[in-house]
């Protein structure tokens, strides 16, 4: 009898270890992935507003912005399956490398140029207001929280970096609907192309 009881306490135990098991591992799941779901930030709009200016200056020390980055971080975005919006300012066209790139993407429609003597972040967090959309740029717009405080630690703005032919997110963004791709202009993937070769990995 005695023996019995051992086994089903024994017995007891491991059920109760085993359902104890189950719930850590059901809690960690959970956590995990709504973790990573956030990390996610979809996007419900499909649209991502580029700070066009700020990637241009992308690890630039000195001298002018390089119209190759914006076209990376579009080429990449594009790709995820984005409609991506650029703004920039309108003084860019006199501090960038390539000024004839930058201006036929502007006649295009491809990229937005804010009103000269007016700030391009207005623009940039209006649009992003407006159209649920976030941002990507490593500017913290602190001097815009007071009119736009939903700029301010609600992750809508997206941190890059830029590593050869691709930039990357954090934290990484997919839209919930893919949008029709922008057909790009072989001028922009030769320029892209042309450029690879000529400079340094870390730029």
């Amino acid at each position: 009898m005695r023996g019995i009881n051992v086994n089903i306490i024994a017995l007891a135990i491991a059920i109760t270890a085993l359902v104890l098991v189950i719930v850590l591992y059901i809690l960690l799941y959970h956590k995990l992935w709504h973790r990573t779901r956030k990390s996610r930030l979809p996007v419900h709009s499909g649209v991502v507003i580029v700070d066009g200016s700020n990637v241009a200056f992308h690890r630039i020390g000195k001298g002018k912005g390089k119209i190759r980055n914006i076209l990376v971080v579009m080429k990449t975005l594009e790709k995820k399956g984005f409609d991506v919006k650029v703004v920039v300012d309108a003084s860019l066209r006199y501090r960038i490398d390539n000024p004839s790139i930058l201006e036929k993407l502007i006649r295009d429609g491809r990229i937005i140029q804010a009103p000269p003597g007016t700030p391009a972040d207005y623009f940039i967090l209006k649009l992003a207001e407006d159209l649920n959309a976030v941002i990507v740029s490593n500017d913290m717009y602190r001097d815009w929280w007071r009119e736009f405080p939903w700029a301010r630690g609600t992750g809508r703005i997206v941190r890059y970096v830029i590593e050869g032919k691709r930039a990357y997110f954090y934290p990484d963004i997919y839209p919930t609907h893919r949008v029709k791709k922008k057909r790009r202009s072989s001028e922009e993937e030769e320029y892209v192309e042309q450029r690879e070769d000529r400079l340094p990995r870390y730029m």
